[in-house]
């Protein structure tokens, strides 16, 4: 290795290690404030790595079952038992992990992301545009999250593609009208005006000025919304209409034989109940967290 190179490596490591300090001691400040959404965030980070490596983490393949092993209940072997095809109901649930996190994260973030971009554009515009704009969102509002999301299924088929799509746009209104509030507040401040001022173009304005000082009620809201989204899109499988089979759903694995077996394989519908409520419970923490980290009214306490 020449002098130079040796050099240039003996300074950047140490860089690199007092970057990696400052995020631990970020992550031990949030905990520490913040226990609640600390808790969330281990989920959530459990969760994303049980999605990732669900082909290690899971004993058997999901959609493979054995016929003496039908209905068994929770054992060693089969640690949420097996439905009434011999399937390993731990092997699906941590599979549909993967699903959920999926359609949610690619849902939100057409929808909230997409919509948080129209708000943007919309309230900076105002006028005319801004005015027809909001009226189209408020006609989607009118209408239920799920209640449209079911309506848009039905139209477009199932299908992973379709449920995602379906999900984003009943999510797209509420984005659009929480950007638009943020940028009627934003682009009076002086920053704008002065960048108006010396000649800035609008769309500079907006890509410069406005949408990254408004990146932090965007984060809480779409971390929030994920919770949401997995919601949905276990309501939409359970009724049939979600991601098809042969893939792991935890609202599909609670609907149809589960019903019937419920009276004496109760596990078939508590275990993908609890794993719900457990990855939505984290999203809301975690948002609630962000929430209050990036208040200014609550930063002080």
């Amino acid at each position: 290795m020449s002098k130079e190179r040796a050099v240039e490596r003996i300074g950047i490591e140490p860089r690199v290690g007092r970057r990696i300090q400052r995020s631990l001691a970020g992550l031990a400040t949030f905990a520490r404030r913040q226990p609640l959404g600390a808790i969330g965030l281990v989920v959530i980070v459990a969760s994303l790595l049980a999605a990732v490596l669900a082909n290690w983490v899971a004993p058997y393949d999901p959609n493979v079952g054995t016929a003496d092993d039908r209905l068994v209940g929770p054992s060693a072997k089969y640690f949420f038992g097996t439905d009434h095809q011999g399937r390993d109901q731990f092997s699906r649930i941590v599979y549909g992990t993967r699903i959920s996190l999926m359609v949610s994260f690619f849902s939100i973030a057409l929808g909230t992301g997409g919509g948080y971009l129209l708000g943007i554009i919309s309230g900076y515009i105002g006028g005319k545009f801004d005015i027809l704009f909001q009226r189209v969102m408020d006609a989607i509002l009118a209408f239920p999250s799920l209640l449209l999301a079911l309506v848009l299924v039905a139209v477009l088929s199932p299908g992973i593609d379709k449920v995602i799509i379906a999900i984003a746009i009943a999510y797209t209104p509420r984005a659009a009208r929480v950007s638009r509030g943020v940028v009627l507040s934003l682009k009076e401040n002086v920053y704008v005006d002065a960048a108006r001022v010396i000649g800035a173009s609008p769309t500079r304005i907006m890509l410069r000025h406005v949408l990254p000082n408004s990146l932090a009620p965007f984060l809480v809201l779409a971390s929030v919304a994920l919770g949401s989204a997995i919601l949905t899109e276990a309501a939409l499988s359970y009724l049939g209409l979600g991601v098809p089979p042969p893939h792991s759903s935890w609202g599909q694995m609670m609907s149809g034989a589960a019903q019937s077996f419920a009276t004496i394989a109760p596990w078939l519908i508590i275990f993908p109940g609890v794993a719900i409520a457990v990855l939505v419970l984290g999203f809301n923490l975690f948002g609630d967290a962000l929430r209050d980290v990036w208040d200014p009214k609550l930063r002080g306490r």
